[in-house]
This record gives structure tokens, sequence and C-alpha cells, in this order.
């Protein structure tokens, strides 16, 4: 089956493709500059799963210059070009109106305006041949609306909130700066679960966003022990990002996530936990400063 039958299936969703991450987040459901700065990323390598590829383009903005995406989505890497191409040939306002769902105060914008697509559809093709024949084909084949409601994920965050957890996106002078350097981003990019991920590279940073919130405590922990033999000496692993938690809570919430019963947490994971960090929050962003602020979890190889 061949990369556009597979988005055939998921846009009309006529059937369940087997271990298929179904779909394509457009932007970070977490803080990323809220935690970025903990991490030393200037000249260093960077591995991290997103599709949205925020991770990514928030580290290139960091001086990180050899980033690899790993993501069971085969279509992460042409949005990533996709929105890469945008940043470069569309303008601020321009690139709102055609990757957000919602701008402002006015929801269901009838985001992948073909006007635009069509303006940065050059760049696309010079960054990438493959993604630009993607969205072409699937552009032509489907109304917007459609790809937007069903390729893309409905957990996209308010407009306030993702302006502000993306450097890039914080105000138009942040994102011409953007422009300015993102002509010459390269990412290697992996198609494959990263509980499978079998690999004798090694990197300075490891990002693993929210899986945390997927699996079990025990699972987390193995796959934290076999992504350390991916990690340089002195390097740094997220391994944890925690909505609205608080590192010292004494809650053990077994109605939540695993990842949610922080005596649990302090005592499994005790061994990989060098450093946690209370970072302004999702909830907090959108509404007041006495909500609970989100937590990040990082691992540090010291051996």
């Amino acid at each position: 089956m061949d990369i556009l039958e597979k988005a055939d299936i998921v846009i009309n969703r006529n059937k369940i493709i087997d271990d298929l991450f179904m779909s394509i987040y457009s932007f970070s459901t977490e803080n990323v500059k809220g935690y970025i700065d903990y991490f030393d990323l200037k000249n260093k390598s960077l591995l991290t799963v997103g599709s949205s590829g925020d991770q990514i383009i928030n580290a290139y903005n960091k001086g990180c210059r050899d980033l690899t995406l790993i993501d069971i989505n085969p279509f992460a890497k042409f949005y990533i070009n996709l929105k890469i191409a945008g940043i470069l040939s569309l303008s601020y306002q321009e690139f709102q109106i055609f990757f957000f769902r919602n701008i402002g105060l006015h929801k269901n914008n009838s985001r992948y305006n073909l006007e635009l697509f069509n303006k940065l559809s050059n760049t696309l093709k010079a960054i990438d041949y493959d993604s630009y024949y993607f969205f072409e084909s699937i552009f032509n084949k489907y109304p917007v609306d459609r790809i937007s409601n069903y390729l893309m994920n409905d957990d996209e965050e308010s407009y306030k909130v993702i302006k502000n957890i993306n450097n890039y996106l914080q105000n138009e002078e942040s994102y011409n700066k953007t422009k300015k350097i993102l002509g010459d981003i390269y990412f290697n990019y992996i198609n494959e679960n990263i509980f499978t991920f079998n690999s004798n590279q090694k990197y300075d940073n490891i990002f693993l966003s929210n899986i945390c919130s997927r699996i079990g405590l025990l699972e987390l922990k193995e796959l934290i022990a076999k992504l350390n033999n991916n990690l340089n000496v002195d390097g740094s692993m997220l391994f944890a990002y925690i909505w609205n938690m608080d590192y010292n809570s004494k809650e053990e919430n077994f109605d939540l996530y695993d990842i949610y019963k922080m005596p649990a947490v302090r005592t499994w994971l005790k061994d990989y936990i060098s450093e946690h960090h209370q970072i302004t929050g999702i909830s907090d962003i959108l509404f007041s400063p006495d909500k609970k602020s989100d937590l990040v979890l990082i691992y540090k190889n010291k051996k």
C-alpha cells in the first residue's frame, strides 16, 4: 500500500490501518517554549518525537543543527516540510490563516486555503518533492475541510496557547527571525515506532513529548533504559511531559494514567529523575496563573 492509499483510508475513515497513528497533530500540545531552555541544543544533536514539527522548528531556533524526527505516522515528514515551506513563503498572518483551526475569536477557520497553498507550493517542491506531491495530490482530490477534519488531529490548542508555547510564533518579529534562518534546515526522518527503535546512533538530547501518558510506569522505565544507550554522556532526555501536575503531589489519582500517580512515579523512576521542572502550563496560559503548572521530568546521562 503506497502513502496516498493510506491517506485515502484515513481521510475516508473506511477502515483501520494496523499500527498507523491515524492523524497529524497540527501543533504541539505541550509548552515547548517552557522547557526548551533546560537543554543544551546549540550545535548539538536531537532525537525527537512529534508529528507537528514544533519540536524540530523550536530546536533549530535554539541552534540545534543535527535533528532527527522519529514518528510512527508516515505523514509526519510531509506535514513538517509543509510547515517549513509555509514559514518561508507566507507572512505571519497568512501562516495563521493557513495552519490554524481557530484564529483569535474566529472559530473553525477554513484552514489549508488553496490560494495560500499555491503560494508556498514551489518552496515545498524545492524542499522535498515527495511532500509537495503528497499535498498537491490530496488537495486536488479532497475538499480542504475534509482534510482538516480527518487527516489532522482534533486536539489543537487555542490560538493564544499555540502562539505562547512556540518561540517562532510569539509575534511577527519572532516569526520573521525564524523565516530568515530556516532556509537551511535539514532533519533526518525515521518512520518507526519509538518502542521498536533499534539503533547505535548517539544523540545529545532526546525528547519523548507526552508518550508517558499513554503507557504504564514499567513500560516507560524500560523505554528510558533502552534509549539511554542512544544518549551521549552528559546528554539529556525529556522523558515525561505531564499536564497540570505538581511534582510533590501526594495524590495517587488512580482514575488517571500511571504517570499522574506521583508517589509511584517518584519511587519507580527515582534512578532516572535527574531534574524536574514546573513550567507555565497550558491551562495557565489560557486561563489564570492560579491553575496548576505543567511538569517535565528530565534524565541526565552521567555515566
